[in-house]
């Protein structure tokens, strides 16, 4: 009897643990936190982002799908939002991993193409015509191709009454070094600039 009584408590110790971990919101640095903290989207900043957004210009399409995701492992549990894209450019498919968004990983930041959860306030980091209570989100990727980081900064918005986001990509300081007669390296999957995309 007594070695049930053990392996009962032993089976809810993990939940007891996971419990007592400190809950911080997404907004507080992660450095100096012991490691299990769960930092939790407190005030909901990550909702409203779910769906498949879609820009299209002549010949060229960007599809992304982003999904938020809850308490997901890592070296600290966090809310965040992941993403993955089709880039269709002259025709020709360049990239598709839109099919992964719907795959549940134990670690979704290393697994999904883009994650994140940085929330962005009011103009700074080149939105002018935003309002001082404004909230973005910041995501980003590691284009493998280029050698990259490479940065998406999300601002809802509304086009002809319909959902939509303005996606701006830029590159996030990220530096490539090469030497003097070497190829130059890549260019980047994705082309830097905005894209007013529709909610599908």
């Amino acid at each position: 009897m007594k070695i049930y009584i053990y392996f009962i408590l032993a089976s809810f110790a993990p939940i007891a643990c996971k419990a007592q971990s400190p809950i911080y919101d997404i907004s507080e640095p992660s450095s100096g936190k012991i490691p299990g903290s769960y930092f939790k989207d407190l005030n909901e900043l990550l909702d409203g982002y779910d769906g498949i957004y879609l820009y299209t210009k002549d010949n060229t399409s960007f599809k992304i799908a982003l999904k938020k995701k809850v308490l997901s492992y890592g070296y600290h549990y966090q809310d965040l939002v992941v993403g993955e894209f089709q880039f269709i450019k002259n025709s020709i498919e360049i990239h598709n991993t839109l099919a992964n968004i719907n795959i549940n990983y134990i670690d979704e930041e290393i697994n999904h193409l883009i994650t994140g959860n940085r929330i962005l306030k009011g103009n700074i980091y080149g939105c002018p015509d935003c309002l001082p209570t404004e909230k973005r989100l910041r995501l980003s990727f590691v284009d493998e191709k280029a050698h990259r980081i490479i940065g998406l900064d999300i601002r809802k918005t509304i086009v002809n009454n319909l959902p939509a986001i303005n996606v701006t990509i830029f590159d996030e300081g990220s530096t490539t070094i090469f030497k003097v007669g070497d190829p130059r390296p890549p260019t980047p999957i994705l082309e830097f600039g905005d894209y007013l995309m529709i909610k599908q």
